[in-house]
């Protein structure tokens, strides 16, 4: 019976393990962040502090799954071993990627350029919108004020909701109101 259980235990062990967090890079706060997936672009080669075995350097080739590209699928050197690539590069492989690099930056920058000129889009409608709104209420108030100015008696509702007339310190009140509302409005 111990046996079973030592067996399950080590069976439920063993299927939780690739789920464990595997990659490790610090973030442009300087905080450490921990993953199941790659750190996306953004994220300097320097930062990555820790990842899965079989994955070396990330370079820029795109990965099939929903998470960021990764940059290179070839193992990673061990501590001690050098890398061959290090050691001689290939100009041939080298162009093409720089290409492919640039391709990437130009798609980039204009992503960036469509965000920025959207954002600045909706800066501008937003301000559009305050500013129908303050002049909505630029002549909401200056029309209180031209019934102030009649001299006539102006009824409100009291707090109960009834209709009454304003007495002569409510109604200064309300002049006082309106005017800073043409001065902040208008």
């Amino acid at each position: 019976m111990k046996l079973i259980k030592l067996l399950l235990l080590s069976v439920a062990i063993g299927i939780g393990a690739p789920a464990m967090a595997q990659w490790q890079w610090i973030d442009k706060d300087g905080r450490k962040v921990f993953s199941d997936r790659p750190p996306g672009l953004e994220v300097p080669e320097k930062n990555i502090v820790k990842r899965p075995k079989g994955y070396g350097a990330l370079k820029g080739v795109q990965s099939s799954g929903t998470g960021p590209a990764l940059r290179d699928a070839s193992p990673a050197p061990q501590e001690g071993e050098a890398s061959d690539a290090a050691a001689a590069p290939a100009p041939a492989a080298a162009a093409p990627a720089a290409k492919a690099a640039a391709g990437k930056d130009k798609e980039l920058e204009a992503k960036k350029a469509a965000d920025a000129k959207a954002k600045a889009d909706a800066e501008a409608a937003e301000k559009a919108k305050q500013a129908a709104a303050r002049a909505d209420n630029c002549k909401r108030a200056q029309q209180a004020k031209a019934m102030y100015d009649t001299g006539k008696a102006v009824r409100a509702p009291n707090e109960k909701g009834e209709m009454v007339f304003q007495n002569a310190e409510q109604r200064a009140s309300e002049i006082k109101r309106t005017d800073e509302a043409i001065f902040n409005n208008c």
